[in-house]
């Protein structure tokens, strides 16, 4: 790491402008494969989870402080140190460590539900926030998967950070379209529960969670479609005081999550 190439602010180098351009483009990301992550333990822990880092680029301070653990847990990566000026021009962030990282997209680690299996699907959630939350409590909880619908992307780098590493560890998959999906929860006796806002439907915490279950969530301003919902074999609710009539995607589905792991034992 002491041989690395020092950068100043306003270097055209490769390696940075490809960490800005990954930092603010999802059309850029999936056409190269790869995504930029900022700060240490996002980085060690995508290290830690098997993602393959192809660049590390460290400020003087943070290969100090950093360097060892970085270096152990990947011996492999490029390792580029920059400026304080320079980090500070690329740092997503407001209090930027000095560790920046490029590495390769994790492939789908999820298969379909199978019998047995407590898992989620995501419609069309589309806050980075919200969905790095829910992936976080996911795996917290002991959820076997999680399956996202045109929902935002992973590596934005608001989802990574909200995860706080839940994205490389927790089982994932995407999905092209619904119909499939349903028709191989039907066949594998998986039981789909919408997540509605209906007081007239059946009551989270009433309602006994089956030994296999998947439960959707919506999108954020919508919530499910009305055909998704009434496609799945229960439309669930979560009981709210009369002032209210909505709860924040993330939190919604934190609640699902948890009833789903006590009725598995997975924390009895």
């Amino acid at each position: 790491m002491t041989d690395a190439e020092i950068l100043q602010t306003g270097t055209k180098n490769k390696t940075v402008l490809n960490f800005s351009h990954l930092n603010r483009s999802r059309s850029f990301r999936e056409k190269q494969g790869t995504f930029a992550m900022e700060g240490f333990r996002l980085v060690l822990d995508a290290m830690q989870s098997g993602a393959d880092v192809q660049a590390l680029l460290l400020t003087e301070k943070a290969q100090a402080q950093y360097g060892d653990a970085l270096r152990e847990a990947s011996a492999s990566a490029r390792v580029l140190l920059i400026s304080d000026a320079l980090a500070k021009e690329i740092a997503d962030t407001e209090t930027a460590q000095g560790v920046f990282a490029i590495a390769r997209m994790l492939p789908d680690s999820a298969d379909l539900p199978q019998k047995g299996s407590r898992s989620m699907l995501l419609h069309c959630v589309q806050d980075p926030a919200n969905l790095g939350a829910v992936l976080r409590t996911a795996e917290a909880l002991g959820t076997d998967g999680i399956y996202l619908y045109q929902c935002c992307d992973i590596y934005n780098p608001k989802t990574l950070r909200s995860s706080m590493g839940a994205w490389a560890r927790i089982p994932l998959r995407r999905i092209r379209e619904t119909e499939t999906f349903f028709s191989h929860c039907a066949a594998n006796g998986i039981c789909t529960c919408a997540a509605v806002v209906d007081r007239g439907a059946e009551k989270l915490g009433s309602f006994p969670m089956p030994e296999s279950c998947c439960v959707l969530i919506g999108n954020e301003g919508n919530g499910l479609p009305r055909a998704v919902s009434d496609a799945c074999d229960v439309r669930l609710t979560i009981p709210m005081s009369p002032a209210s009539n909505s709860l924040n995607a993330a939190m919604a589905a934190g609640l699902f999550l948890w009833e789903m792991a006590k009725a598995g034992d997975t924390y009895a």
